[in-house]
C-alpha cells in the first residue's frame, strides 16, 4: 500500500486532471476520489475541502514548474539569456497545465477560485516586482543595458501573453510545431537584446537562480501562513486560539 505521502501526490495528481478536464467549480471532491482510485473519506482525511486541496494542489504545480524551469535553464549553455530564458519559461508552462491555465486567468478550469481575494496566485504575484529581476540581468551583462528594464518586461508580457492566449483566436490545428516556435522566439530574443559581446549566459543563469529560490521562500510562507490560518477556529481570539 502507498504511504502517506505517496497517497497524497496521487490525490493531487487526480486532482489536477480532473480540474483541467472539469474545471474547478464542477470537480467535486467525488471526482477527485474516483479518478485517484480512493474513496471520499480517504480524500477528507487529507483535505477538509476542495479549496484545501486545490490550493495544495496550486503549491505543489508551482514548486514542480520551478524546478521544471530551472533544471532547463541549467542544462542549455544559453539558458541565461533572454532567449534561454524564455524558451524554459514556456517548455516549464508546456509542462505543467495547471499553471498555463493560471497564468492566463482561464475561467473555465480556474473559475470562482480567481474571485477570492486572497487566492494563492494574487498573493505570489502581487509581492513580485518583476522588472528588478530584468535589471539584474542587465548588470550581470546577460541583457543590453541602453533599453530601459520596463520596456523589455513589457515587450517579454506581450509575447508570452499572446502565446498563452493565441489558442484563443486561431485553431490548435494550424499552429506550426511548438518547438520550433520556441526556438524562433529565443533566437529572435537573443538577437535583439543580447549584449553585441554574447552577454554573460552563466550570471544570467545565477540570477534566475536567485529569483527561483526568491519565489519558492514567498509561496513557502503563503503556504505557512494559510495553514495556520485554516488551524484557527472562525471566531476564535487570542484567549481561545
Amino acid at each position: 500500500m502507498p504511504d502517506n505521502n505517496e497517497r497524497q501526490q496521487q490525490i493531487l495528481d487526480a486532482a489536477a486532471a480532473v480540474i483541467i478536464r472539469l474545471g474547478y467549480d464542477k470537480t467535486t471532491m467525488s471526482d477527485i476520489a474516483v479518478e485517484a482510485g480512493a474513496s471520499r473519506r480517504t480524500v477528507y482525511l487529507y483535505f477538509k475541502g476542495k479549496e484545501e486541496l486545490f490550493e495544495a494542489l496550486l503549491y505543489d504545480e508551482y514548486m514542480r514548474y520551478a524546478q521544471t524551469w530551472l533544471d532547463e535553464i541549467d542544462a542549455d549553455p544559453r539558458g541565461g539569456t533572454i532567449g534561454g530564458f524564455y524558451r524554459a519559461l514556456f517548455h516549464a508552462v508546456n509542462c505543467h497545465p495547471l499553471i498555463a491555465a493560471m497564468l492566463r486567468r482561464d475561467q473555465r478550469v480556474i473559475g470562482n477560485y480567481l474571485r477570492k481575494r486572497d487566492n494563492i496566485f494574487t498573493q505570489m504575484y502581487s509581492g513580485m516586482n518583476t522588472s528588478s529581476f530584468f535589471l539584474a540581468l542587465q548588470a550581470a551583462g546577460a541583457v543590453r543595458q541602453d533599453i530601459d528594464a520596463a520596456v523589455i518586461l513589457h515587450i517579454i508580457e506581450m509575447l508570452s501573453y499572446g502565446q498563452l492566449t493565441i489558442g484563443d483566436f486561431k485553431p490548435s490545428a494550424q499552429f506550426p510545431p511548438y518547438d520550433a516556435v520556441m526556438e524562433a522566439l529565443a533566437d529572435m530574443m537573443d538577437r535583439a537584446l543580447m549584449p553585441t559581446d554574447g552577454g554573460n549566459s552563466e550570471a544570467g543563469k545565477a540570477i534566475c537562480r536567485q529569483i527561483t529560490t526568491a519565489a519558492r521562500a514567498q509561496l513557502e510562507r503563503i503556504k505557512q501562513a494559510k495553514d495556520i490560518k485554516q488551524a484557527i477556529p472562525p471566531g476564535a481570539t487570542d484567549d481561545n486560539r
